[in-house]
């Protein structure tokens, strides 16, 4: 007695479509689902090398190790970043230095730019993107770098 051949074809359905990830980037799972579309739909009478499978593991494993690199980089520079912040809290209450320009009009009516040094003490510091930024008691907002001078608040 013989079991009748059933025709697979006919129960084969399209795998139900996902959406793709709007960015260019490869992760692990993208990656992974790759692969087994891959050996799922390989010719059985060619089979993938072993050679083939093992190098795609190793690129899987590197992806992975990539991405945790990646994280803690990202990790450090955070931290990083709210350490400086930390670190430049300490020029609140103190009289700082800068030096900036202004742009006046001369007798003949052309732009002449000079640079002046400024004073003002710091009332708060803050983060945007990279930069720390002194906010002044003038109204001012300056970056920690171009900060000239640091003085205590009694000194003149």
């Amino acid at each position: 007695m013989t079991d009748p051949i059933k025709n697979e074809a006919s129960s084969y359905q399209l795998p139900e479509k996902t959406k793709v990830p709007s960015s260019n980037s490869m992760d692990k799972d993208m990656f992974m689902k790759i692969l087994i579309a891959q050996l799922s739909n390989q010719d059985p009478t060619a089979p993938m090398e072993d050679k083939e499978f093992i190098s795609q593991m190793a690129q899987f494993s590197s992806l992975e190790q990539m991405q945790s690199i990646g994280k803690g980089i990202e990790t450090m520079m955070l931290n990083q970043h709210a350490g400086a912040l930390m670190t430049y809290s300490n020029l609140i209450g103190k009289s700082v230095s800068y030096e900036s320009e202004t742009v006046t009009k001369d007798a003949s009516g052309a732009d002449t730019t000079s640079t002046v040094k400024e004073t003002a003490s710091v009332l708060s510091v803050k983060r945007d993107g990279v930069d720390i930024i002194a906010e002044l008691s003038n109204g001012k907002s300056v970056s920690v770098y171009d900060l000239t001078e640091i003085k205590t608040k009694e000194e003149k």
